[in-house]
């Protein structure tokens, strides 16, 4: 049975997928769709101090970003949605090692 995954942005553009799983021990999956094709998808992922420490581009042809947490230390980061460099999503990411 597969886990459910909760729509956490819809738009006319892309729907989106919330992370998971949730705590991340490895490695981590966004689903989406993207409806339009010129549209510029990413993920940035930044600590608990805003900076970031990881970018994820999310293209058009694809349905799934893998977001890797080997190089990211235990704790608390977020995860920004930029759709045309514009932030339109932030939410936890929790981090176990």
């Amino acid at each position: 049975e597969k886990p459910i995954k909760s729509l956490v942005f819809q738009s006319k553009d892309i729907t989106i997928h919330d992370i998971y799983p949730n705590p991340v021990i490895d490695q981590a999956y966004i689903d989406y769709r993207i409806y339009n094709e010129s549209l510029k998808a990413k993920v940035v992922i930044h600590n608990i101090l805003g900076s970031p420490v990881g970018h994820h581009d999310m293209p058009v042809f694809e349905s799934k970003v893998k977001i890797q947490a080997d190089e990211l230390t235990s704790g608390v980061y977020f995860y920004t949605v930029y759709l045309d460099n514009v932030g339109v999503l932030t939410r936890k990411l929790i981090v176990r090692k």
